[in-house]
């Protein structure tokens, strides 16, 4: 769906990024649980997944600019909302909704500091994931 080839391998760099973070948070946390008896604040853990979660959605923004670039929809903001917005109808989204709620999730930690649970910043990502993939920005082994 992206016809620049760098620009579509910095996307995917940059969602390689996400999956990094991911695994490290994960042995992160792991790791720290048994050196401190077990115990760890899950508000930390917590804050500790927003991390790749916003991320993911500066991927995702980057990857809409990208599009609306190369005329896949007409788009001239740089804002996730804007962009999101534009390319609803022209777009083959998966599960928009889903998408939405986590960019109004995204803004509310970007703009509020409100941490979303863990599970619920997997959710976003994979859903971010799975449109990616199935527009043929990213690789089912990525």
């Amino acid at each position: 769906m992206i016809a620049d080839l760098m620009a579509l391998q910095e996307i995917r760099s940059a969602w390689k990024g996400v999956e990094a973070l991911r695994e490290r948070i994960q042995v992160g946390l792991f790791a720290s649980v048994g050196l401190i008896g077990g115990v760890y604040p899950c508000s930390v853990a917590d804050a500790a997944h927003n991390l790749p979660f916003l991320h993911a959605y500066s991927v995702l923004n980057d990857t809409l600019q990208q599009l609306a670039s190369e005329g896949k929809f007409a788009c001239k903001s740089i804002f996730l909302g804007k962009l999101l917005q534009e390319s609803e109808k022209v777009l083959p989204w998966n599960d928009f909704a889903l998408i939405k709620s986590g960019a109004d999730c995204r803004n509310d930690l970007a703009h509020r500091g409100d941490v979303l649970p863990r599970g619920d910043c997997w959710r976003y990502i994979d859903a971010i994931k799975t449109e990616l993939t199935l527009w043929g920005i990213l690789t089912a082994s990525e």
